[in-house]
């Protein structure tokens, strides 16, 4: 008897168990295990969309400066131009620090002097400092972003 009671005891606390953790209905993919991610290496670093770049950029001179939308397009294709020159010099992996350097000073002065064929002395400084710092850009776009600060305060406040 004590026999059959130990046996029905250990019967009914394995078949307990097997029940307890639901092995039987829950597929495998469902148990709680995921691989590790895969190792990726790092890679280079994307060069800028050019043309982006610079439709952005002759937007902002526009209002910064105050051209036509002639002088914009122009500017647009100098800027292209001039991106496109300096991305290549940045991103080449055979040159040096200092040769790209020199190759981006080049273009910078390329640069200047195109934007002097067409616009005036003082808009070419301006274009060119902004190019270098960029201060105003920064400036421009902290204005905005109080700007919409206070227009979602104006709303909320209001609805």
């Amino acid at each position: 008897m004590i026999r059959s009671l130990l046996i029905a005891v250990l019967l009914f606390s394995l078949g307990g168990n097997a029940i307890g953790q639901n092995l039987g209905s829950i597929q495998r993919g469902q148990r709680g295990y995921s691989p590790p991610a895969p190792d990726r290496p790092a890679g280079e670093p994307a060069p800028p969309d050019v043309f982006l770049l610079s439709q952005e950029r002759a937007n902002l001179y526009q209002e910064l400066i105050g051209i036509d939308d002639f002088q914009k397009e122009v500017l647009k294709s100098f800027l292209q131009e001039y991106y496109s020159k300096t991305s290549a010099i940045a991103f080449d992996v055979n040159l040096k620090f200092d040769e790209k350097q020199k190759g981006i000073n080049a273009e910078k002065k390329t640069l200047e002097k195109n934007l002097l064929s067409v616009f005036s002395q003082e808009q070419t400084d301006a274009i060119i400092s902004e190019e270098e710092f960029g201060a105003k850009s920064k400036e421009l776009k902290k204005e905005k972003k109080k700007e919409k600060k206070r227009k979602r305060k104006k709303e909320k406040n209001n609805g």
